[in-house]
């Protein structure tokens, strides 16, 4: 269903005005009341907060814990807790139904980092940027803040963050006197090496199914090589470029010389960590998680045999990037407790509730001084001692249309790995694909 876009930040400055000049709150015909927003409420409330569970590093759910600690600051304010379900898609698609219908419930969603352009466009998400102020957003990292913004506006409170790693045998490295690479084209070699050894079925696994887990590595396999998908405002196609071309190209070879198995155009990260704690694989490209489980000695057959490292970039190019992923929370500016929602979602990305993650997550925070602290740099997680050094890049996210942005990226990829169509060929598809999505068409 395709909704209308409101003037939602047309409105919301009109409301605050008329609000400031009167001494009364905005109606509903003008939009949310930013100055109540702005204001928490010094009696009872409640926040209905809509969230996944958010893993701790016991294996437990962090939530109730990051719950309490709000109401140690807030003792007033209850928070109801709504189970969410943990795949983007399946939660995007319930909330757009949701808030689009002006539902006051949920105060507070938990969402993908990925959503802002397309809710800030259907009015179903708040406008941020005028209620904490400016130095509030310098604390985090810019394409963190980037990826939240839709023209010139921030619509999410940041969460946790995710970054993805390349995970590697250190003892096949070891056995055959290898470094571990320090480029794409260096990585390639080395598994081929390993794998004509007979020491492993497969050089290297990723995700390379027809969803956004391929987009994600399209997306930094295209920065390492210099170039991106979008310009950065969002409105120019860049992909089908020579940094494109080279992205597509070294995942159509490693296919075709066998050292990624022609199975990958069926994987998801599940498939691409399971090929590695299996043993069968050298190097595996997954997200932060995949480190608690591939060195788990009850979920792995590589426990205590593997290496975590930043991402290598291309010969001649800078290495060390990352897609950036995670999850942030949204204020439904629907909601009749704008108040104790904003303050609610203002805590968890605070230090209040950052310090929490750092201490507890398995997920990283990305508050600059919980991801510096000493919880998360002394880490024995690689994962998260060698955050720091991650160079993240956002995907192409800043389009409302940014779903059918990624499927023309992830489909024609696809193609390419599967030996169905040429890069070039796939190229100029994805740029005919890209036009149509961002001018909003169907795909």
């Amino acid at each position: 269903m395709t909704m209308s876009r409101r003037t939602l930040l047309a409105a919301g400055a009109a409301g605050a005005a008329a609000a400031s000049l009167t001494g009364c709150a905005a109606t509903a015909d003008t939009g949310p009341d930013l100055a109540a927003a702005a204001v928490v409420p010094k009696g009872p409330a409640t926040v209905r907060w809509w969230a996944a569970r958010v893993a701790r590093k016991d294996g437990g759910d962090l939530r109730p814990l990051l719950v309490r600690e709000f109401n140690k600051k807030y003792p007033h304010i209850t928070v109801r807790m709504i189970g969410a379900p943990a795949q983007t898609d399946t939660a995007r698609a319930a909330l757009a139904t949701q808030i689009a219908s002006g539902s006051p419930s949920p105060d507070v969603f938990m969402g993908d980092s990925v959503w802002p352009a397309q809710f800030a466009y259907n009015s179903m998400a708040l406008p941020l940027r005028s209620l904490v102020g400016e130095d509030y957003w310098r604390r985090y990292p810019g394409p963190h803040v980037e990826a939240l913004s839709y023209e010139g506006e921030v619509y999410a409170f940041p969460l946790y963050q995710d970054q993805p790693y390349l995970f590697y045998r250190k003892d096949l490295l070891r056995k055959h006197g290898l470094p571990v690479p320090r480029h794409w084209e260096e990585l390639a070699d080395s598994a081929a090496k390993v794998q004509r050894a007979g020491d492993a079925d497969y050089g290297f696994v990723w995700q390379g199914s027809v969803y956004e887990g391929l987009t994600c590595n399209i997306t930094e396999l295209v920065a390492d090589a210099g170039g991106s998908i979008l310009t950065e405002d969002g409105k120019g196609i860049t992909f089908d470029g020579p940094a494109g071309e080279r992205a597509l190209t070294y995942l159509r070879d490693l296919v075709a010389r066998g050292i990624t198995p022609k199975s990958v155009t069926t994987f998801i990260e599940q498939d691409s960590l399971d090929a590695f704690t299996s043993g069968r694989s050298v190097f595996l490209r997954n997200w932060s998680y995949a480190w608690g489980v591939a060195n788990n000695p009850e979920s792995s057959a590589v426990a205590g045999k593997i290496g975590c490292v930043v991402r290598p970039g291309f010969e001649g190019e800078r290495g060390g990037q990352g897609c950036l992923g995670g999850w942030c929370n949204y204020v439904n500016p629907h909601s009749r407790n704008l108040g104790a929602a904003v303050a609610f979602a203002r805590f968890l990305s605070d230090e209040g509730g950052q310090m929490v993650l750092a201490r507890e997550a398995a997920v990283l925070p990305p508050l600059d001084e919980a991801l510096q602290s000493r919880h998360v740099r002394d880490s024995d997680n690689p994962a998260f001692s060698e955050a720091h050094r991650v160079r993240l890049v956002a995907r192409p996210v800043h389009s409302p249309h940014y779903p059918a942005v990624s499927k023309a990226v992830y489909t024609r990829a696809n193609q390419v790995i599967s030996g169905g169509s040429s890069v070039r060929t796939a190229l100029a598809s994805a740029r005919r694909d890209l036009r149509a999505a961002l001018k909003g068409e169907a795909l």
